[in-house]
């Protein structure tokens, strides 16, 4: 009994020392995350060099419990300087001190270039050189742990950490975390150096002015146009960029408000960004603005907070970059992208609407041949699913061939996501299974629809092709929100809410030496003659654009996953409104032109089954005569656009210079509401062809309530 009782003592007592020693690397581990955060914040938060780097190296020291750290500036003969160091008392300090050896320079400088990473856990083991280890001992060094600091392609340095009075095994986890403070010294580096720059730059200017005054001048000299507006959004400073730009005087707008300066009229995308620099301190996107002389011009935008000393908000200080040309540049150049996926899109349209017109086809002389049949209804039904499938795809296919960049406004990704999926699940092969999940709580942002659609497009139809054989594409929809210090947050990258996108295959996948390549313009792995290389490129180009950034990932064999991660809007308020129940008419006059006999007598007949009176014309010359002669009665023209004789454009302009206040809804199978704008078109409504009994009816009675 004893003996049991003994050997339950000795395993317990060996537990113990387990969970000590687990618990004493848990420990080590989180004084190490924290060092590398606290460095981290420091580095940001101070321009202060010497005191960062002294209080770097001093906290290293205590958290690896070694006994010297110290920062070796190189020079470009491979000698060097110690600029900092934290040392046990009971060693020999080197702080200051001009090293230079022979065989450090010849053997291992190229190396640390290259990036290497030196732990040397006892020097007279053998792993290093005798040269080395002689000049190591002056020092009273037993085992050292070397990481590079690298900056931009150069050797700035060495951060070093040294093991005096005996041998040591250093850690993986202690050789990353000195990778990782390597880095952050780095950025100290480079930010102390972009800083003394500009104090340079700033001290050859500054004689007798005052310094808010000479910044002035400076920010003049600027080709940007800076802006500063206090909190009411009232312009307080415009500088000589701004004049340039926008053609307003410092003077004319010195004190108005910056909206009825700029823009046409508040909008819901200002009100997020207002609340985004008030949350973050800072935005940068793209904006559409107005000059003196009313033209439109796209400004890259950049926004900070700047505060008072007790850190409350003062103002807005923003700078502005006219991109007008560069943007227009680009949507050549999205726009022919959008077209080369519609030709790798072609062959499965093209199937689909002979299979849409097919049951049509055959269904037609059933009905000429059985009009009293009881099959009747079901051949109608068949005829109405097939037209309307014809007429959804045909509709996805043109909006996505003819989109227009630039209009931002704030959408709903899960409708966008069911839109890809139709058309994927219509042209895609059948062996291609397609899923989605989209959360009904998915986050609302502010983004340009046809652009997002290209990103979809382009990312669903590289997985298709990584499939030649069938598989499975699923799309998915998250919230997320990055912090910080999340891994996932890429470069220039802000924290903040983000929606997720990921689209993910089962095809062939990536190799590894081609992952990095592949967002290269012109670059694909294709055959000759079934890819530019311009997808991703393009995909990257406007993910970008939505200040946004995407990952991939890839194993050969398992498929690849694409995530994209978009800001969210950070007003959700703004939603779009539910459509209303269809009322029937009460007798209104309708008067609808169109030169298709077929469209203009369905429309009739479906107006009057309403309710509605309707009056019909062929053309705008006819349209214009019956309007002349029951105006008093007409409340509504329908207008075709596109007519011989008098087209729908001039018909209607001659509509409303008869009465500016008749109601027009055009109706088209190509334009748009923002095509008619760009014509100089204003109408109440704009239908696009083909358009189905509901839709027709909503309209008309929207007008009438209006």
């Amino acid at each position: 009994m004893l003996s049991r009782q003994v050997v339950s003592q000795l395993e317990l007592r060996r537990h113990l020392v387990v969970l000590q020693a687990s618990e004493r690397r848990l420990q080590q581990k989180a004084q190490q995350e924290t060092l590398v955060r606290v460095v981290t914040e420091r580095i940001r938060q101070s321009l202060d060099l010497d005191t960062t780097l002294t209080t770097t190296v001093s906290e290293i020291r205590q958290v690896l419990q070694t006994d010297r750290v110290l920062l070796f500036q190189l020079e470009p003969d491979g000698s060097g300087y110690v600029v900092q160091e934290s040392v046990d008392a009971r060693w020999k300090p080197v702080l200051g001190q001009n090293l230079v050896d022979p065989c450090f320079q010849a053997s291992y400088v190229q190396k640390y270039f290259e990036g290497r990473v030196s732990a040397v856990a006892d020097i007279d083991d053998g792993s290093i050189q005798p040269c080395y280890a002689d000049f190591l001992r002056q020092f009273d060094v037993r085992a050292n742990l070397v990481v590079p600091i690298l900056q931009t392609g150069h050797l700035w340095g060495l951060l070093i950490a040294h093991q005096c009075a005996q041998p040591r095994q250093w850690s993986e986890d202690e050789t990353q975390l000195l990778k990782l403070l390597a880095d952050q010294v780095a950025i100290a580096l480079h930010q102390a150096s972009l800083y003394q720059k500009v104090q340079t730059e700033l001290a050859d200017r500054i004689h007798t002015q005052a310094q808010l005054r000479d910044q002035a001048m400076l920010l003049d000299v600027a080709t940007d146009a800076i802006v500063v507006r206090d909190l009411n959004h009232h312009i307080t400073f415009w500088n000589q960029g701004a004049e340039r730009l926008y053609g307003w005087s410092s003077e004319e707008v010195s004190g108005r408000s910056a909206t009825e300066v700029l823009y046409r009229e508040s909008s819901p995308q200002l009100e997020d960004i207002y609340q985004t620099v008030l949350s973050h301190g800072s935005w940068q996107g793209e904006l559409t603005q107005l000059t003196k002389a009313q033209q439109e011009v796209i400004v890259a935008s950049r926004w900070s907070l700047v505060r008072h000393p007790n850190g409350q908000p003062k103002a807005f200080l923003i700078v502005n970059t006219d991109i007008t040309q560069k943007i227009l540049l680009e949507q050549q150049f999205l726009r022919a992208q959008r077209l080369e996926s519609i030709g790798a899109l072609a062959g499965g349209i093209a199937h689909d609407l002979n299979n849409v017109l097919a049951p049509i086809l055959m269904a037609v002389p059933l009905l000429e041949m059985q009009p009293e049949s009881s099959k009747r209804q079901k051949w109608l039904k068949m005829i109405d699913a097939s037209a309307r499938r014809g007429a959804s795809l045909v509709k996805q296919v043109l909006t996505f061939a003819r989109g227009t960049e630039g209009e931002r406004s704030l959408l709903e990704m899960k409708h966008l996501v069911y839109e890809i999926k139709q058309i994927a699940e219509e042209t895609f092969p059948k062996a291609i299974t397609i899923m989605t999940h989209i959360p009904n709580n998915l986050w609302t942002l502010w983004g340009d629809v046809t652009q997002l659609h290209q990103i979809l497009m382009n990312l669903c139809v590289n997985a298709r092709d990584a499939m030649p054989n069938g598989g499975v594409l699923r799309i998915s929809g998250e919230n997320c929100q990055l912090e910080e210090n999340d891994d996932r947050l890429q470069v220039n990258a802000p924290a903040g809410s983000y929606i997720v996108l990921t689209i993910a295959d089962t095809g062939t996948g990536i190799a590894a030496d081609v992952l990095d390549r592949i967002f290269d313009p012109f670059f694909t792995t294709k055959e000759l003659g079934k890819g530019t290389g311009l997808g991703l490129s393009t995909v990257m180009t406007i993910i970008h654009r939505h200040s946004g950034f995407m990952t991939v990932s890839s194993q050969v064999g398992n498929g690849t996953t694409f995530k994209v991660y978009l800001p969210a809007s950070q007003d959700d308020e703004h939603q779009a409104s539910g459509i209303s129940e269809m009322a029937d008419g009460s007798g209104e006059w309708i008067l609808v032109a169109d030169d298709e006999e077929t469209i203009r007598e369905a429309t009739k007949t479906m107006l009057e089954a309403y309710g509605y009176r309707v009056l019909t014309a062929s053309n705008g010359i006819e349209a214009i005569a019956l309007y002349t002669r029951h105006q008093d009665d007409i409340q509504i023209a329908l207008m075709n656009i596109m007519m011989p004789t008098m087209d729908g454009a001039t018909a209607i302009r001659t509509l409303q210079a008869i009465n500016p206040q008749l109601k027009i809804v055009a109706t088209s199978g190509l334009t748009t509401h923002e095509t008619l704008a760009e014509m100089g078109l204003q109408v109440d409504h704009c239908l696009l062809k083909p358009f189905t009994a509901p839709e027709l009816l909503l309209a008309i009675q929207q007008q009438l309530t209006t």
